[in-house]
């Protein structure tokens, strides 16, 4: 153990040994230099008494970042101003203020009875459109009316809510006939006179092809307060249901035709005769309002204004809002169509 420790401390003490001509140099040497070299300074901070060679001279101090306080400034109160902005709407105090002519046009303007404003506040219904603004208010003055609007303007609502509220008043028996060309639009005028009249007793009753004639003869021989009807199965029941089903026609206060363009025209598949069969059973002219609606004023429509009216009857009252003929269909329209 002795000889193996005393050639490992011989063989250690050779390597760190300096020979003559040896260019490694050793470790005392290596200290001793090391010792002597000046030691760095960290520099901290610029200052002006740096050496020359301290690279001070472009050296450019760095902004901060700006930052973002969440604490907003108070405002200078005389920049701030009285009158609105562009962008900003005005109300109604606002412009009548400043001497504008303001009209406030809601169903409660229009004379429409509160409970009708209630339903069809309900439904989202708040704001009349222009063909109910110019309809409504004419209808319950009792006077004819001729009404073209584009499709989905409201003109439902423009003949459903004259009726209901005049019906409310005087509840008895079929006060209206709707006749309009197709089943499906019978079905949503159907549906929209159901939902309107909710908080009231209505029974409305839907007349059309496509399903037994049995228990609809019975629907009409009770005596529901609003009929909407296609004209050729109306007609079919003026013709053979009997006169126990049809009685209650006699007494009808208002008939509507809705989209009058389609159920006036004459030719082939015409559906004028079987409207002629369905007025038949209807008061004359004189006795009853009728209102005409349509998407498309065409001339048939147009001459029944100049027709003779009878002396106690008030003249027609006719309007043109956005029709087909002038205005696009509103974009807020949206079409489908199925391939099959």
């Amino acid at each position: 153990a002795k000889n193996i420790e005393g050639e490992y401390s011989d063989d250690t003490s050779s390597r760190y040994s300096q020979e003559e001509g040896s260019d490694v140099p050793s470790i005392n040497n290596s200290a001793a230099e090391l010792a002597d070299r000046p030691a760095k300074r960290r520099r901290v901070s610029v200052s002006s008494n740096d050496s020359e060679d301290s690279n001070t001279e472009n050296y450019t101090p760095i902004a901060p970042l700006p930052t973002i306080s969440r604490i907003k400034k108070k405002g200078d109160v005389s920049s701030v101003s009285n009158i609105p902005s562009a962008e900003e709407p005005v109300s109604s105090r606002d412009a009548r203020d400043i001497g504008l002519q303001v009209t406030d046009s809601t169903f409660s303007t229009l004379n429409v009875a509160p409970w009708l404003v209630k339903s069809l506040s309900t439904l989202a219904i708040r704001r009349p459109t222009g063909i109910q603004k110019s309809c409504i208010p004419e209808i319950l003055q009792g006077k004819d009316c001729i009404g073209g609007s584009r499709t989905g303007s409201g003109k439902t609502i423009a003949f459903a809510v004259p009726i209901l509220q005049k019906w409310a008043e005087d509840p008895f028996g079929v006060y209206a006939v709707v006749l309009t060309p197709t089943r499906e639009l019978a079905l949503q005028i159907f549906e929209q006179f159901k939902a309107i009249s909710a908080p009231q007793s209505l029974k409305p009753v839907l007349i059309t092809g496509g399903t037994d004639m049995r228990p609809q003869a019975i629907a009409l021989s009770q005596r529901p307060h609003v009929i909407i009807a296609t004209p050729g199965r109306l007609a079919d029941h003026i013709r053979t249901s009997g006169e126990d089903t049809i009685v209650g026609l006699n007494r009808v206060r208002m008939v509507v035709m809705d989209e009058a363009d389609r159920l006036l025209t004459s030719g082939q598949g015409s559906m004028l005769p079987d409207v002629e069969t369905c007025l038949s059973a209807l008061p004359p002219s004189s006795e009853r309002q009728t209102l005409l609606f349509t998407a498309t004023v065409t001339p048939e429509v147009r001459a029944l204004k100049s027709m003779p009216r009878p002396a106690n009857r008030p003249p027609i009252h006719v309007t043109e809002i956005g029709t087909e003929n002038h205005a696009p269909i509103p974009p807020t329209l949206n079409q489908t169509y199925l391939q099959v």
